[in-house]
């Protein structure tokens, strides 16, 4: 028990104030996002008509697509910028936007265009915040914990997705889509005011003064001149065009294969982060790692069975124990990525780098997107989960034959 007490009083949550702060406003803000998305694909697949399945794909195209147009830019933005004041203006749009969105569908007028041109903004700043979020963690907290709290930043989505997916049946039951959407605008505010309480200075480092221009291209270029970075950023983006459509792949299970109500659509959204959740919180207490590429091997291959599994699986409960095993091996595969990452690049150069990751990650969102809504209308929802199962673990060996980033 005296160890245990140990280990959680020298978790960098408890140890670093500032740290929580930013933990927790995002906790609530992404529980929040998780309301917004599970009413966002309910009116779709609702209110869209015969081809609601294609309108999803589309919508979550959308969503990602300003992470792909803007990404770099808005990286170079943020490591020019204090990350602090970065955050709060990306909180502050947000907020508002959400509220516009409450808005339309209150007043009658709410119809796909204007999902889809509101959603866009709203995604727009996105990369701007998590690319201050991501060149603040080490200065949060020290060299010795960051791979600690890589691991619990990474656990935000998971544990928002827990709590978003097993409280946003009942939201929606109370409180309609409209409920959900006031939720998210209350999420955001709540980040902003837990960001506005810290006290670290997240100003930009002193440096030679240049351009926007030169700092973009800058960033650029350490990116693509680094074999093993780029080929490790290329694998995963790969991954994530075969990985990313089980966003969408979720709802029509629930809507089309089981006829089921939102209700379980909320519960395989909660036992899917929940994995995410308990593996990333499980590395939060982890203070290094042995091999990093063999743990992104097993990660991704796990996901590939997993994804097979539900191919042949019919039962509702087995599928949420599929669906936890994903998760779990999709959140392990990520804190671990970033870990690496955030040992390896150079903290200046943090807001840039991961903005191109995130950029390149997310670029072949929308047309997996696009492509699975599509496929899933002419053939089924199960022959999208065999053929990206079957990628996957096609794919999953690349991580072993690519050049690898020296870890210690």
């Amino acid at each position: 028990m005296q160890a245990i007490i140990s280990e959680v009083r020298s978790h960098p949550l408890a140890l670093f104030a500032d740290f929580r702060r930013l933990f927790a406003g995002r906790v609530i803000s992404a529980v929040g996002d998780k309301f917004f998305a599970i009413a966002i694909a309910w009116w779709v697949l609702s209110e869209a008509g015969p081809n609601s399945k294609f309108h999803l794909g589309l919508v979550m195209a959308v969503n990602v697509l300003p992470v792909v147009v803007f990404g770099p830019l808005l990286g170079t933005l943020s490591d020019r910028s204090d990350k602090r004041k970065v955050m709060l203006g990306a909180d502050a749009a947000r907020a508002l936007l959400v509220l516009l969105l409450a808005a339309l569908l209150w007043s009658g007028r709410l119809n796909l265009y204007w999902l889809y041109s509101i959603c866009f903004l709203i995604s727009g700043f996105g990369p701007l915040f998590e690319s201050a979020v991501a060149a603040s963690i080490l200065r949060l907290t020290s060299p010795e914990k960051m791979p600690q709290a890589v691991a619990a930043d990474s656990s935000v989505l998971q544990l928002s997705n827990v709590i978003g997916s097993a409280l946003g049946s009942v939201l929606m039951a109370a409180a309609g889509v409209a409920g959900a959407f006031l939720f998210n605008a209350a999420g955001y505010l709540a980040s902003f005011a837990a960001v506005r309480g810290i006290k670290t200075s997240l100003a930009p480092e002193d440096r030679t003064e240049s351009s926007f221009i030169a700092e973009f291209k800058e960033g650029l270029a350490y990116t693509f001149g680094n074999k093993p970075v780029l080929a490790l950023i290329l694998s995963f983006a790969t991954f994530n065009f075969f990985v990313s459509p089980i966003l969408i792949l979720i709802p029509m299970i629930v809507k089309f294969t089981l006829k089921e109500s939102v209700t379980w659509l909320a519960i395989f959204e909660a036992f899917f982060a929940l994995g995410s959740a308990a593996l990333a919180v499980g590395l939060s207490f982890k203070k290094s790692y042995g091999s990093i590429y063999g743990w992104l091997f097993a990660s991704l291959l796990l996901v590939g069975l997993s994804f097979g599994g539900l191919y042949f699986i019919a039962d509702k409960y087995a599928a949420c124990a599929l669906l936890f095993a994903a998760g779990a091996a999709l959140g392990g595969g990520n804190t671990i990525a970033i870990t690496l990452f955030q040992a390896t690049v150079p903290d200046a150069m943090k807001g840039r780098f991961f903005s191109v990751l995130t950029t390149l990650a997310y670029a072949v969102m929308p047309l997996a997107f696009m492509v699975n809504g599509l496929l899933a209308e002419k053939f089924s929802v199960g022959f999208c989960l065999a053929l990206n199962a079957l990628a996957v673990l096609a794919l999953s060996f690349v991580v072993l034959l690519i050049p690898r980033l020296e870890y210690k």
